[in-house]
């Protein structure tokens, strides 16, 4: 009969005192036939379901427009969905989420947004697969008060990625 770890399911060499896969000692390891071990482990597989990243395409001249139009609230709004969904894009799910962003942004009388200017233009060229100063870009114009612009050339990255383009 042969002997099969009972935390990771792999065959023991004969006479073992440590699992060679997983390093849990012999103590801790049961006997079973293999037959048995196939069962259990095709009872404990789940099949994996991967979803793609939820993104929202948005029309770049409108998200302009809106901002303009409501002085800035959209604006607002769009930075949330930019984080977070660039978050998303890049499976980021412990940085920091497009509300806090904002809260930061608020706090800091805009300083935080020039920060985040930048992570933004980094976001990007990972989005993108490259390496890149577009996060110098993105503050450069955010210190000239264009910060618009590289929202729009985030959104652009996003659209291009929810379109399957890379």
């Amino acid at each position: 009969m042969s002997k099969y770890c009972s935390h990771c399911g792999a065959e023991l060499i004969p006479n073992a005192r440590f699992c060679t896969t997983c390093g849990k000692s012999i103590e801790q390891v049961g006997e079973q036939k293999s037959e048995e071990r196939k069962v259990e482990q095709n009872a404990e597989r789940k099949p994996v379901v991967r979803k793609e990243p939820k993104v929202s395409k948005r029309g770049i001249p409108l998200a302009i427009i809106l901002s303009i139009v409501t002085c800035g609230i959209y604006t607002i709004y769009w930075q949330i969905k930019l984080t977070d969904e660039m978050n998303t894009l890049l499976n980021k799910p412990n940085a920091t989420s497009g509300l806090m962003a904002f809260i930061y942004t608020i706090i800091t009388c805009g300083i935080y947004f020039l920060y985040w200017l930048y992570k933004m233009g980094d976001n990007v060229d990972a989005l993108k697969g490259k390496s890149g100063d577009t996060g110098i870009l993105y503050l450069v114009l955010g210190l000239l008060c264009l910060g618009i612009i590289p929202m729009a050339l985030a959104q652009d990255a996003i659209n291009d990625k929810a379109d399957g383009l890379y």
